[in-house]
């Protein structure tokens, strides 16, 4: 099987993982010259088209009636994706096509603008935008719904004298979230969700991110390149705060195959301390162990990995180690002896 259609599959079997049922067959009845064997995953033909039903990730409930009849209304939004012959290692992209979303026409077209902007060459952009069209969707509905709702009632009045329809729109704002999707899912990465509300929150803003030279290990392939980015916390909404910052800001640390973190710090004399993979099984626990080790604490580290295709095998924990340690020296957590 060609180069094209084995990325793709790897594509199809991440997004069967991730939207499931949602995921569709193809909708498009094959025409008289389509191969009645073209290959496909769970019955989603790697030529394409692919569909996604694009649901909410919140329960539409009794209690949030304006938001019950909007989701009622427009029905399942479905994402068709037309797919180019190069996809994904050409530069021509997928085509998006947007059915069954009731939505301001010119927000639609700019949203599918959004989307092709998206794409870059070697790229796997499905869940990318499935979950950019989630969010702009669930955006458009809670506007709809605070508008109508604010049309209907002025609002009630608790005992308190604090305003009822107002409290309730502030919880779903404080629901929100940003999503990461990674630009590949051949490295295993996870996907990332982050409280609009803490990292648009400028209190728990970090100016001190350092990061380390890009470090090319030994007997490696010729794009290989680790660098780490250290910075202090004292509170989870830190820790959330600077890996939003690396991941949505700074476009290379996006794209990197990996991303392992550790962090460490003091909260009412407990230690809190947590490590991530990030895909490279292992890594995260080697970080954390570097951190307790050297008693650091209040930091998050994070190490960068783009990986170059050649295999390091348990060597890579080495300069994994190596290179976060680098960066606590240069962040002034370690001394260098």
């Amino acid at each position: 099987m060609n180069p094209v259609y084995n990325r793709r599959i790897e594509e199809l079997e991440a997004l069967h993982a991730y939207y499931g049922n949602d995921l569709l067959p193809s909708l498009i009845p094959p025409s008289s010259d389509t191969p009645t064997s073209s290959p496909s995953v769970n019955g989603t033909p790697l030529t394409g088209p692919w569909f996604l039903r694009i649901r909410h990730q919140y329960e539409c409930n009794e209690s949030n009636n304006e938001i019950n009849r909007t989701c009622s209304s427009i029905g399942i939004p479905t994402l068709e994706i037309r797919l180019p012959a190069s996809y994904p290692f050409g530069n021509e992209p997928p085509e998006p096509v947007l059915h069954n979303a009731m939505m301001n026409p010119q927000l639609k077209r700019e949203l599918l603008q959004d989307l092709i902007d998206m794409y870059e060459e070697d790229m796997d952009i499905a869940i990318l935008w499935g979950e950019r069209c989630r969010e702009e969707l669930l955006s458009f509905e809670l506007s709809s719904a605070c508008n109508n709702a604010d049309d209907d009632v002025e609002g009630e009045v608790n005992d308190d004298g604090t305003n009822s329809n107002r409290d309730r729109g502030d919880d779903r704002e404080s629901s929100e979230t940003r999503t990461y999707i990674p630009s590949s899912s051949r490295f295993g990465q996870s996907i990332r969700h982050f409280p609009l509300h803490i990292i648009t929150n400028e209190s728990y803003r970090r100016d001190n991110i350092v990061h380390t030279p890009p470090f090319h290990p030994p007997k490696s392939g010729a794009s290989e390149i680790m660098i780490a980015h250290v910075c202090s916390v004292t509170c989870i909404e830190h820790v959330q705060w600077v890996l939003a910052e690396l991941l949505f800001n700074d476009k290379k640390v996006g794209k990197a195959s990996h991303n392992m973190f550790a962090y460490r710090f003091m909260h009412d004399g407990i230690t809190v301390s947590d490590n991530d993979d990030d895909g490279e099984k292992g890594s995260g626990t080697k970080i954390a162990s570097l951190l307790q080790i050297s008693g650091v604490e209040n930091v998050i580290v994070v190490v960068s990995r783009w990986f170059g295709g050649v295999h390091l095998g348990p060597a890579r924990f080495k300069w994994i180690a190596s290179v976060a340690r680098d960066g606590l020296v240069q962040g002034g957590f370690l001394n260098d002896d």
